[in-house]
């Protein structure tokens, strides 16, 4: 589990030709852990977080490690109800994505799904997140992010 997500991701990289700077530190949930682990600002990181809505429809929401997600926002913007949009249960989010909770990455998921992507995660000059694993991380340039969130079709917004 995940070590699928771990080698796609690095071959999206490669594939690429996108310089990244690989991270193994111990297993991580949190953000804050995250953030400590990899010794960055806490807004350094991406918070990749998958919601459903009641028509099965699947969604990743990218957002800053600091920031809350606006889940009014991210329904408004897919034109979802707001009454019927919520968090991803574990279970959901290891059958969808091939990950436990605290190693989704904001793309390379087992199954394809929409993206979306908060336009403060290009506040920063380099971010990081896991790719697929509690103990493997990324750090790579925001231009370079952009330019794979750009490739896949990732949509922007804001959702803070």
């Amino acid at each position: 589990m995940g070590k699928e997500e771990l080698k796609r991701i690095k071959e999206i990289f490669a594939n690429e030709n996108i310089n990244v700077q690989y991270l193994k530190h111990k297993p991580v949930i949190t953000s804050e852990d995250a953030a400590k682990q990899r010794r960055f600002e806490l807004k350094q990181g991406v918070k990749a977080i998958l919601f459903i809505d009641d028509k099965l429809n699947w969604v990743i929401v990218n957002i800053p490690a600091d920031k809350k997600v606006d889940v009014k926002r991210v329904a408004s913007f897919l034109g979802w109800s707001k009454n019927k949009i919520r968090m991803a249960k574990p279970e959901e989010i290891l059958e969808k994505t091939g990950c436990e909770i605290g190693a989704v990455p904001p793309l390379g998921h087992k199954q394809q799904i929409k993206i979306l992507i908060d336009k403060g995660i290009y506040d920063n000059k380099e971010n990081a997140f896991n790719i697929g694993l509690r103990t493997h991380s990324v750090k790579i340039k925001t231009n370079s992010l952009k330019k794979i969130f750009e490739k896949i079709g990732a949509l922007e917004g804001e959702f803070t």
